[in-house]
């Protein structure tokens, strides 16, 4: 059988329904979560679900590196932040507004009607022919990959990195504890000598 021209098999379409499903899972566990640790232990789920994914679209190459930087120094690093600053949750911030509430159902049920949209209209438009390519040899590999990032993709790197710092910076900023409030001096309430 010529590969070339077969469709993805059976196994192929269970471990991405698989894959996708862990994905979509943990993400859904990471934003309703109460607890800070059980949100970033989902979320390291998610990101070796995505890894999974990578590896299924032949580029071994970004699955490892999603399992190495995402699932491990970054949630590592995310961890010892939450563990270390410790806030207390007393206040957690909730818009109980009808009004949020409202906006909040209407733009998911036109997220969902969108992307339902997007897949009957893929497949009315799908080409009746299942062939699919092989991808280049060097697809996925440090190499190509590389020359990607600093050439075509250059400013979109710079700014995701830039972005990412700023993101950081204000992570601090909100996880800082509040200034306890300084006591007058004597001279300042009046009884000056």
């Amino acid at each position: 059988m010529n590969y070339v021209l077969a469709g993805p098999s059976l196994l192929d379409k269970i471990a991405f329904v698989v894959l996708a499903g862990s994905v979509l899972g943990f993400a859904l566990l990471t934003i309703t979560r109460k607890s800070a640790v059980t949100a970033l232990m989902a979320l390291i789920g998610a990101f070796c679900a995505m890894a999974g994914l990578y590896a299924t679209l032949s580029a071994h190459f970004l699955a490892v590196l999603q399992v190495l930087v995402y699932a491990g120094a970054i949630m590592v690093l995310f961890i010892f932040a939450v563990m270390i600053l410790n806030r207390d949750e007393e206040h957690p911030i909730a818009l109980r507004g009808l009004f949020v509430r409202a906006a909040g159902v209407l733009a998911t049920g036109y997220l969902f009607y969108r992307l339902a949209w997007i897949v009957v209209h893929e497949q009315r438009t799908e080409v009746l022919a299942t062939s699919i390519t092989l991808p280049i040899p060097e697809y996925g590999n440090v190499a190509s990959i590389g020359r990607l990032l600093f050439s075509d993709f250059l400013f979109p790197f710079e700014a995701i990195s830039l972005l990412l710092l700023v993101a950081v910076v204000a992570g601090v900023l909100l996880a800082r504890p509040p200034r306890p409030a300084r006591p007058p001096r004597s001279s300042e309430a009046g009884g000056g000598t």
